[in-house]
């Protein structure tokens, strides 16, 4: 049991760390960190596609 215990954890690891990436990378293009946390925890590699995919957030401006 002890040898399996690393096969789990880095693949895990992994994952959470480029769901972090994915948030920052949201975070700075202007989306709300909170929910990109989140997503990139949940959604990992997917995550990191869709917030580099996404453009810069843009705050509609009210006349």
């Amino acid at each position: 049991m002890a040898e399996t215990i690393p096969l789990l954890w880095l693949p895990m690891f992994l994952h959470c760390l480029i769901g972090l990436v994915a948030a920052q990378v949201a975070f700075r293009k202007g989306y709300d960190l909170g929910i990109w946390l989140l997503w990139g925890i949940l959604g990992g590699t997917i995550a990191l596609v869709d917030a580099l995919r996404r453009p810069r957030y843009q705050v509609p401006t009210s006349r």
